[in-house]
């Protein structure tokens, strides 16, 4: 099946960074901040709110929503379902959106971001580029991005960046 993504055509976006982390090297939150840096460098106006903080936003000032968290059994994390739950009936249909995951490089490990996608496009929210995988690895029994990941992860902002910027 071929994905058709849309791009935020003829309008300056306003996004949001929505994520969690769990573990103690915080790991999806420093993939959350080198995303917002570089969408920042980039021209995008954004905000960004750890899942718990984020009942201080006001989701109606944002025109693109961008959801991160790890994945967890196959899942993302408790934290991120209860918030997606917590978005039926929001009204934020039609918003652009996009996730991104931090997961073990494993056939075992599942996809988060397949998750969250799918929660966001029941509630007619249009994904403008391919989720981002950011593999972690153990090392010194902590979790860390694996060797070239930073530069996947940049990759995938200028990409996001580039579909959120007014076309003429």
């Amino acid at each position: 099946m071929i994905m058709v993504y849309p791009s935020a055509e003829g309008v300056n976006v306003k996004a949001v960074v929505i994520y969690d982390t769990v573990s103690e090297a915080k790991v999806t939150g420093k993939v959350a901040e080198t995303i917002v840096s570089c969408l920042k460098a980039n021209g995008v106006s954004l905000d960004s709110y750890y899942v718990e903080d984020v009942a201080k936003a006001n989701l109606k000032d944002y025109d693109c929503m961008i959801l991160g968290a790890p994945t967890m059994a196959w899942k993302p994390s408790t934290r991120m379902k209860g918030f997606l739950d917590g978005l039926k009936g929001n009204p934020i249909s039609g918003n652009l959106a996009a996730t991104f995951d931090t997961q073990l490089k494993s056939f075992m490990s599942g996809d988060a971001t397949k998750h969250m996608e799918k929660h966001l496009r029941d509630m007619g929210m249009n994904i403008v580029v391919p989720a981002l995988l950011a593999y972690v690895e153990t090392k010194d029994k902590r979790y860390q991005l694996r060797e070239g990941e930073v530069q996947r992860v940049m990759t995938w902002c200028k990409e996001l960046a580039n579909a959120l910027s007014p076309k003429s």
